[in-house]
């Protein structure tokens, strides 16, 4: 460790089992600008499975690899990364997400020149030849195509935005509740004063199933988690009022991505090859908000950790050549 730099920004990665797609994300990591300034934090079930060379860590300023064996959701596991995070900042990537090589420098800066409680990146699509990764990418990430004034955000991207670090332990026990949902997470902050940024610097490529199986059920499985948790502590009625009124969600959700699709320029050809896919995958998404709001969790957690266990198996060969090209340019 001698002559190494402190940690300015740890990066928090749930990875379920060793990967192509990893280990790509791990490559992108390394690339970036100030990645002597960066503590990679891996969390796994094991490192038997994740099989990782452990000299595509040599250079950070440090590294941990946690063990947790079988992951109860998520958020726990985010949670368990944010405990052992040693830097001011916490980001999460995926083990299917690739930063630009600016990527943490502009997170580090953002952070440094305003008083932000989190920093989100712009999102682009890593596998644009597919019209089911668009309506994959754009049901998830759409919103955030390009950055967007700062008095516009009211929530981030999921599971690739960077944190105060010293935010996220105030929430003590609740960490992984909250991280199970960040839009939740990213509510509560302004309903305390604190305010979010997305920083058009910091560029993150994610890659989006393109088949549709597997890209409806994790939808149905994450909008259920995500209606169990935002609706905590409402009342019955509130809860009776938004599960009535989610049929309509498709339709509000699916204005709002052709919106924001036409505001990134994104070409009219595109949308309209994506657009039963959209309507496909919104419908399953409102299918899981109405058991949410209705019935809870239930079991919707775990089987959406398991089903992140298995996540590399649904991507296709031309999926992950997608990958390499953009890889090959860092």
């Amino acid at each position: 460790m001698e002559g190494r730099l402190s940690p300015q920004l740890s990066v928090v990665i749930v990875v379920y089992s060793d990967s192509e797609n990893f280990r790509m994300a791990l490559e992108h990591l390394r690339a970036q600008t100030v990645f002597n300034l960066l503590e990679p934090i891996i969390v796994a079930p094991s490192r038997k499975e994740l099989n990782l060379d452990i000299r595509k860590l040599e250079g950070f300023s440090g590294y941990k690899l946690l063990e947790l064996g079988s992951f109860e959701s998520e958020g726990a596991a985010k949670a368990e990364g944010v405990m052992a995070a040693s830097a001011p900042l916490i980001a999460f990537l995926e083990d299917h997400s690739y930063p630009e090589i600016g990527w943490a420098e502009a997170l580090i800066e953002a952070h440094r020149r305003g008083e932000f409680a989190v920093v989100g990146p712009v999102m682009l699509n890593a596998n644009p030849y597919s019209s089911l990764s668009w309506g994959c990418f754009l049901v998830y990430y759409g919103h955030w195509m390009v950055a967007r004034p700062q008095q516009e955000v009211k929530h981030l991207p999921a599971n690739q935005s960077c944190y105060k670090r010293d935010l996220l332990l105030k929430y003590d026990s609740r960490l992984s509740e909250m991280l199970e949902t960040e839009s939740v997470l990213h509510w509560d902050l302004l309903s305390r004063g604190y305010h979010l940024c997305q920083e058009p610097a910091a560029r993150v490529y994610h890659l989006n199933y393109s088949l549709l199986g597997p890209m409806v059920y994790e939808y149905f499985l994450a909008s259920r988690v995500f209606a169990a948790k935002r609706a905590l502590s409402w009342s019955l009625l509130r809860r009776v009022l938004y599960t009535l009124g989610s049929p309509l969600l498709p339709l509000i959700r699916l204005r709002r991505i052709l919106r924001d699709a036409s505001r990134a320029g994104l070409q009219a050809r595109v949308i309209f090859r994506a657009f039963v896919i959209l309507v496909l995958v919104l419908c399953a998404g409102a299918t899981g908000e109405i058991l949410g709001y209705a019935f809870g969790v239930g079991k919707a957690s775990k089987r959406l950790a398991r089903f992140e266990g298995k996540r590399h198996l649904s991507f296709t060969h031309r999926d992950l050549e997608a990958v390499a090209r953009l890889s090959a340019c860092i």
